[in-house]
């Protein structure tokens, strides 16, 4: 009688575990498991007081996403964010702003992306731009410096 229920027991849990283990959740995609870049270039300030901007910068490996318009006369500048809180990884604008003008290597990640901003009222009599995506920003995970000038 034993036999037969551990028999009984292995068919039935082959019968359901088989086509569950055949099965695939995921697609394979293109992107890194980590969405971690390596890129070098001259650390710059940005336009506000926590943006910075990476400058003749070239990857080592793989190439972060280049989404929205970059212009041709900055093809190779990435915008960089600093860390506002100390629950957030990354570097904070105190510990960039000593390296600004100076050629880095940098581990950069992306961004979370915030909260969609609420949908503007439309404007009859105001000519508008066509929408721009902006430029993807990046937070610095690691910063080792290359040379004291990037000249």
């Amino acid at each position: 009688m034993k036999h037969m229920t551990l028999a009984t027991s292995l068919a039935v849990t082959y019968w359901i575990a088989a086509p569950a283990a055949q099965r695939t959740t995921q697609t394979p995609t293109n992107e890194p498991a980590h969405n971690v870049y390596l890129l070098t270039g001259c650390l710059e300030r940005g336009d506000a007081p926590t943006t910075f901007k990476l400058t003749r910068a070239s990857a080592v490996g793989q190439a972060p996403p280049r989404q929205g318009a970059s212009t041709p006369t900055e093809p190779d500048v990435y915008e960089l964010q600093a860390t506002s809180s100390v629950s957030e990884q990354g570097f904070s604008s105190e510990k960039l702003q000593p390296e600004v003008g100076t050629r880095v290597e940098l581990t950069i990640r992306p961004v979370e992306a915030a909260s969609p901003a609420p949908p503007r009222p439309a404007s009859t009599n105001v000519a508008e731009k066509p929408a721009e995506s902006p430029r993807p920003r990046f937070t610095v995970i690691k910063l080792e410096r290359l040379a004291d000038s990037c000249k």
